[in-house]
């Protein structure tokens, strides 16, 4: 019975979004350490930071893909899917809109799912807490691996952060007319900066993604209700995920400075 209820994918259509979407390869040059720590089979919840609009995701779905031959499922945020075109494209990459229970199904089916637990907040957050994890009010994510009983991996994106040039901030825009009218329609959280990329175009910034070890939850699904487990590793995966990305900072600084 569970089967019938999982979310829709479509096979042909995912292919041909990952064909369609490879130009992006050429843009931003994606590199991946780590994809053997992502299981050939079975269940995994794969949390990771989000840069400028989340943007890269095609990117990240591609590259695991390409290297593990597995479907990437991710979360979409509620304005993705009230666009026709964009609800469209999601739905062809097999992106879900984030429903909890959805999630708990497909990683009981085995699926590999992608969550941002910094959501919009971390998305269109201010330059000075660029690469710094947004997740203390998200523990959602935890209760789900904990429910669907599925180890949590870290994944480090880096290069995400500098897509866009963010030029008027989130405050500024709040204060203005059209903030005030974006705050009533949708709420605050989706009140954005003003970005310059080339364009509308993203800068072709190097993608670099690090996947960290399977984090596997020695507690049963009951724990999903016992908040001091849940704040617990919510702190595990938030240190592990943060520590990821320290590492892909340090290594992207070596090799700047190692180039003539």
């Amino acid at each position: 019975a569970a089967k019938a209820s999982l979310p829709p994918f479509d096979r042909q259509a995912f292919e041909r979004s990952i064909r369609r979407t490879a130009f992006l390869n050429q843009w931003f040059q994606p590199t991946i350490e780590g994809a053997e720590n992502i299981p050939a089979e079975g269940g995994a919840l794969l949390v990771t930071n989000h840069g400028n609009f989340g943007l890269d995701l095609a990117v990240l779905i591609g590259i695991i893909h390409e290297r593990t031959g597995r479907v990437l499922r991710s979360l979409g945020d509620r304005v993705v899917f009230a666009t026709p075109i964009f609800r469209d494209l999601a739905r062809d990459m097999g992106i879900i809109e984030g429903e909890p229970e959805a999630t708990v199904r497909l990683l009981e089916d085995d699926q590999l799912v992608l969550v941002y637990p910094g959501g919009a907040k971390e998305a269109l957050s201010a330059p000075e807490d660029a690469y710094r994890l947004q997740w203390e009010g998200s523990r959602g994510f935890v209760r789900t691996a904990l429910r669907a009983q599925k180890p949590i991996i870290p994944v480090a994106g880096i290069g995400n952060e500098e897509l866009y040039v963010q030029v008027v901030s989130k405050d500024r825009v709040r204060e203005s007319r059209v903030g005030r009218i974006i705050s009533e329609l949708l709420g605050e959280k989706y009140v954005m900066p003003i970005y310059m990329g080339l364009g509308m175009l993203p800068f072709p910034t190097e993608l670099h993604y690090l996947v960290g070890e399977p984090i596997h939850l020695p507690h049963g699904p009951e724990a999903a209700e016992d908040e001091e487990i849940v704040a617990a590793v919510h702190r595990q995966v938030t240190k592990a995920t943060q520590q990821l990305i320290h590492r892909g900072l340090e290594q992207r600084e070596q090799q700047a400075a190692e180039q003539p």
